[in-house]
């Protein structure tokens, strides 16, 4: 066997290579390329933060939304309620407000020719007077009377 012609000195501070540097552009391009890279991964840091912001607002206005339906529907219920006939006779009693105990028919009386004569006269739309007749003729009567409270813009008038 033959051996091939191989030198016995391998140490490698005598070996010298021939290499081509790495070019300028290389270089350059490959540094763009890593700040494009780094700059997606900020972008992307980004928008990952900013979706869980948006997501927390709109978990508040979710919260505030559902506040402010039960804020409407508890004020809704409280509308009904002081529409409702009792509260409003409770708030007319507080205000000095009585029921009338006479009824619309007691409003009229029957003359001798069995028409319907009203007992009071409407002077405006807002005022209603007792006619003087009716009056005097009641005083005679002596009946028990029902009093009513009128009340008009600025005067309180009491009726007979």
């Amino acid at each position: 066997m033959s051996r091939k012609n191989t030198s016995k000195n391998r140490n490698p501070q005598n070996v010298k290579r021939e290499g081509d540097p790495i070019p300028w552009r290389y270089c350059l391009l490959t540094l763009g390329c890593g700040l494009i890279l780094v700059g997606g991964f900020f972008f992307a840091a980004r928008q990952h933060f900013s979706s869980i912001d948006y997501g927390i607002k709109n978990s508040q206005l979710k919260k505030q939304k559902d506040e402010l339906e039960t804020a409407q529907r508890q004020l809704l219920i409280d509308k009904e309620f002081a529409l409702s006939p009792t509260s409003i006779k409770k708030v007319a009693k507080e205000y000095g407000f009585t029921e009338v105990a006479a009824s619309i028919e007691s409003l009229y009386t029957e003359s001798k020719d069995t028409k319907v004569k009203p007992k009071t006269e409407k002077i405006s739309d807002t005022k209603t007077v007792v006619k003087k007749s009716d009056v005097n003729t009641r005083k005679e009567e002596k009946k028990p009377e029902n009093k009513t409270i009128v009340k008009t813009d600025s005067k309180t008038k009491k009726g007979v």
